[in-house]
């Protein structure tokens, strides 16, 4: 295995490793508000991984656009997102990890046979946003599909403009990350990526690296984002946690994972970005150990990664044919 294929891995193991275990450590307290959390678990609050933690809905859907990823992430975006859609309608004989009823009811309307490009709910939730960022890593090398890739994809289930921009936003900062862009250099990227999608994301992006940027507590200022229940202040509370803790894994999802609201979708979307950018390194190793079902995210290691260097090939080839034809008809 060459230096290039190991950094890769660890890249992809960081995310879906650090996807995964945020995303447990979120699960006990998803449902309570902070002063449960402090009352249970002490004064910092949930710091440490349970033996035989188990993931939510967050990753389980995260896997179920992995695989749809696997049958056709080289294909045309609209032949790819029919193996999304097939994906979304197996899916529901899974067991229930905890899915919201948008998500649940747009697979239900696939399965009645309504076309996925009209299969999304009106919801602004944060379960498109959740599952995307692993188009970050198959996508990493061709950012205009990416792009394309995550909307249409969340669209499948939510076609709220504040979850459409999160959407991109999610997958375009695993993108960024495994590029190597630390999140406070992904403010602008970020901006530009969303620009013009939802007037409430822009708000939410904004107000969450000011209040990164400022002389208030963790607590303080995630409280002022809000809860995480919808998609633009998912991002955003994530966002917040890895511009505090860029370097530091675990401390970013720790911090995650103790506020009033949706606790695992915000440390697991915290933790996958800062997983790919720090690589699987970064992840303790007690965590990683932890995970219930661990073997289900380590079988699917190799395939992604050698799906991800298929359509990194294919984009090489279609942008030097390109070059190529541009070359002689400058040359005619």
């Amino acid at each position: 295995m060459d230096s290039r294929t190991i950094n890769v891995e660890s890249k992809l193991r960081g995310y879906l490793f650090g996807t995964a275990c945020a995303d447990a450590l979120g699960r006990p307290v998803e449902h309570l508000i902070l002063e449960q959390i402090k009352e249970i678990y002490g004064e910092q609050g949930i710091l440490e991984l349970t033996p035989d933690a188990f993931w939510t809905d967050d990753t389980q859907l995260m896997l179920v656009l992995a695989r749809g990823l696997l049958h056709g992430a080289e294909l045309e975006l609209p032949e790819l997102m029919d193996k999304i859609a097939e994906e979304l309608i197996l899916w529901l004989d899974e067991p229930d990890l905890g899915a919201g009823a948008t998500t649940r009811g747009a697979a239900l309307n696939l399965r009645d046979g309504i076309h996925w490009s009209r299969s999304g709910l009106n919801s602004k939730t944060c379960g498109s946003l959740m599952r995307v960022g692993i188009l970050g890593f198959i996508f990493r090398n061709d950012p205009d599909k990416l792009v394309k890739a995550a909307s249409l994809s969340g669209r499948i289930t939510h076609i709220h403009p504040a979850a459409d921009a999160a959407s991109v936003a999610g997958a375009y900062a695993v993108k960024m990350a495994l590029d190597g862009i630390v999140p406070e250099e992904m403010f602008l990227l970020l901006l530009r990526a969303t620009e013009g999608i939802s007037d409430e994301f822009t708000k939410a992006l904004k107000g969450s690296y000011e209040l990164a940027h400022s002389n208030l507590t963790d607590g303080e200022a995630l409280q002022k984002i809000g809860q995480g229940w919808y998609a633009d202040e998912t991002f955003a509370l994530a966002y917040f946690c890895i511009l505090r803790y860029p370097d530091d894994y675990k401390k970013a999802v720790q911090t995650a994972v103790n506020i009033t609201g949706d606790s695992d979708s915000v440390s697991s979307v915290a933790g996958g970005i800062l997983g790919a950018g720090l690589g699987i390194e970064a992840v303790p190793p007690s965590w990683v150990e932890a995970l219930n079902e661990k073997e289900i995210l380590e079988e699917i290691v190799v395939p992604l990664i050698e799906k991800y260097f298929q359509v990194s090939k294919n984009k090489f080839k279609v942008s030097e044919n390109k070059h190529q034809i541009s070359g002689n008809r400058s040359r005619s």
